[in-house]
């Protein structure tokens, strides 16, 4: 495992979109990852889970990786917020988080 010398925090907030109408309707929401919370009778009600995505480059590549539940557990916090991912981001800034990954870029280990 190397230390990593470049990280990035992107956050995309969770969503939620009702439609009325058919399936077909609804069908381009679905190819962006929403997933269907609910329907009755032609009324959809589409949800999209909130993400976190870290780049991690060290000297041998980049990788991103998802890493919500990471930042879930280090805070011991059950859900994500953008007020939270400011924090983590603040702590990896500080040199409080710290990042290693392989040379692969198959795995990371957070500290």
């Amino acid at each position: 495992m190397e230390k990593v010398t470049k990280i990035v925090v992107e956050y995309e907030p969770s969503d939620t979109i009702e439609v009325q109408g058919k399936r077909d309707k609804i069908e381009k929401y679905l190819k962006k990852g929403y997933s269907v919370k609910e329907e009755r009778n032609g009324y959809w009600v589409l949800i999209k889970k909130a993400k976190v995505w870290v780049t991690l480059t060290n000297s041998y590549c980049t990788k991103t990786f998802s890493i919500k539940a990471d930042i879930l557990d280090y805070y011991s916090k059950k859900k994500i917020s953008a007020n939270l991912v400011t924090k983590f981001q603040n702590d990896v800034n500080d040199g409080k988080i710290t990042f290693t990954m392989d040379k692969e870029g198959t795995t990371f280990k957070m500290k």
